[in-house]
Order: C-alpha cells, then structure tokens, then sequence
C-alpha cells in the first residue's frame, strides 16, 4: 500500500475542539482537587503563636482535627482514639519496613481542646513511629493557617 503525501491547502485549519475538551477536564479536576484539601479544614478556632510558618499542604499528609468538645475527625470523619490508632498503623505498613515512619501529619486543635486529648494522639503517632507530627495555630493578626513544629524537617 502506497501512501501519498498531499500538500495542506492555504484554507486548511487545525481542529481545535479536542485541546478545548482537554482544557476544561483539566479546570474541572483542579477545581475537585482543591475542594478536597479545603474540605480537610474543619473550622475551628485556632491557638496563636508568634513562632510559626506558613502552611504550605506537605504531600500525603494526614489533617487530624480535635474541635472544642474532643471530637476527633480524620478529614471531615469523626472517629475514636483506638480507631485512630488503628488508621495509623495501618497507614505506617503501607509504607513498608522502615525504623520511623515518613508520613507526615497535622494536628488542628481547637483553642479550647483539653491538652490531654492532643497528647493522647500525640501518644497513638508515637506508638507507630510517626516523627512528622505538626501543629495547626494561627499567628499575629493574620489569619490563615500556618503550622508549628514538623518534627525533623
């Protein structure tokens, strides 16, 4: 089978109806994608400090927020301490074999939240090996978020 080459006429245009269907899924899923990591964000009202940095979202960090009351919720999902734990480690063997655990986690703790309950997480990231533990508070007059500690970074 022979092929033949043809010259593109001067009138010729490219399609451009598929690159515009590509464009548009591409700001539907950035969209979704940012409303999921804002979703993690229960509101709460946040401890102040002078002595933090801005949150800049770590990769495949877990948000574990304790309102007033000690309410625990993995995202938006409330849960118990013993489940927790239980996520945790199941989390750590995931990541494999490894003397401490990568996986970074943010504790948001609402101003009024017991310390008992936050050390008790504290607690349950020990058990598993889990040294990537940061804070959520607020600092100055500003008020977004901003993160204290990040345990080795």
């Amino acid at each position: 089978m022979k092929l033949v080459k043809r010259k593109p006429q001067e009138g010729e245009k490219m399609n451009m109806t598929p690159m515009i269907d590509v464009v548009f899924q591409l700001l539907i899923f950035f969209m979704i994608v940012t409303e999921m990591t804002q979703s993690e964000k229960v509101d709460l009202t946040l401890p102040r400090t002078t002595q933090a940095t801005p949150d800049e979202g770590e990769r495949g960090r877990y948000t574990i927020n304790v309102t007033k009351t000690g309410r625990i919720l993995l995202g938006r999902q409330h849960i118990t301490l013993d489940r927790l734990g239980e996520i945790l480690g199941l989390v750590v063997k995931l990541e494999g074999k490894k003397k401490f655990s990568e996986t970074p986690i943010l504790i948001r703790a609402d101003k009024k939240t017991q310390f008992e309950i936050v050390q008790k997480i504290m607690g349950k990231c020990v058990e598993h090996k889990i040294w990537k533990i940061s804070f959520g508070s607020k600092t100055g007059i500003e008020e977004r978020d901003v993160t204290v500690g990040g345990g080795g970074s």
